[in-house]
């Protein structure tokens, strides 16, 4: 039979046991949800390669036109195929580092301008993309049921559009040459395929665990879109947007290729230097 002393001991020992464990428990490091999304994007080495080429095209975009200035849609007709240059013969900073087309442009400045036209174009498009996908994505996963069928019949309808042109129609009735009607066709043109994305997602979170517990502690649909379905259907969105970037980008040249698109440089109104 175990003494009082014995028995005093003991559970003196399970104490220290038991403390010790929840103190080795509790230096245990706990990682978030946007700490494990940076942890294996830094090991992704094309990741961060191609986040360093963004960086460097933005930078490119934000500091090339403010140092040029209006220098690319200046023509100075005696300096037509120019060599490239830093410095003109009166020591004007130039920056023509590409030299100089047959109308006397600096090629540096607008392949600068180009660079900002077609990244801000591309971003605010995307935007709008995401936007509009997101929204009809997740109430039509969310509900599910005639609410979805609707949605996506009217993605089906969309998807069966021409989508160049509806946008060439849209840029053509409400201004040609606008980069905000080019930015709003554009956005309003691709946004299904984030929609069917997020839809996609939305089905399967729906029937998880903590989105059931949340639906029956009395959480409204706003809120368990918000906090419990949105954060984990990320991935596809972020898929979608990147992709978006670049379609946005194609469509814009597209634009500009057919004579629809955005204003050029050769307008009539610009200044011009003899």
């Amino acid at each position: 039979m175990v003494s009082d002393a014995n028995a005093a001991e003991i559970e003196r020992r399970r104490r220290e046991e038991a403390e010790a464990d929840s103190a080795e428990i509790d230096r245990t490091p706990v990682r978030t949800y946007w700490q494990l999304v940076r942890q294996r994007f830094l090991k992704h080495r094309l990741a961060v390669i191609a986040v360093v080429v963004l960086a460097v095209l933005a930078i490119f975009a934000l500091v090339v036109p403010t140092v040029t200035g209006d220098a690319w849609q200046t023509t100075q007709l005696f300096r037509d195929d120019a060599p490239p240059e830093l410095f003109n013969e009166d020591g004007e900073f130039t920056f023509a580092i590409l030299g100089y087309n047959e109308q006397g442009q600096n090629l540096f400045a607008r392949l600068g301008k180009a660079t900002q036209t077609s990244l801000t174009i591309g971003l605010a498009a995307v935007v709008l993309i995401v936007l509009i996908g997101v929204f009809i994505g997740s109430i039509a996963g969310y509900t599910g049921g005639w609410i979805d069928n609707l949605l996506m019949r009217f993605v089906d309808i969309m998807l069966s559009l021409p989508g160049l042109f509806i946008i060439l129609m849209i840029t053509a009735f409400f201004g040609q040459g606008n980069v905000l009607v080019v930015i709003i066709a554009i956005g309003l043109t691709g946004w299904t395929t984030a929609a069917r994305l997020v839809r996609a997602e939305f089905l399967s979170l729906r029937e998880v665990d903590y989105v059931q517990a949340a639906r029956a502690l009395g959480a409204s649909p706003q809120r368990i879109i918000l906090r419990h379905m949105l954060p984990p259907a990320l991935a596809p969105i972020v898929v979608a947007a990147t992709l978006g970037i670049a379609d946005s980008v194609v469509v814009e040249s597209a634009l500009s290729f057919l004579g629809d698109g955005l204003r050029d440089a050769l307008d009539p109104r610009q200044r011009v230097e003899k």
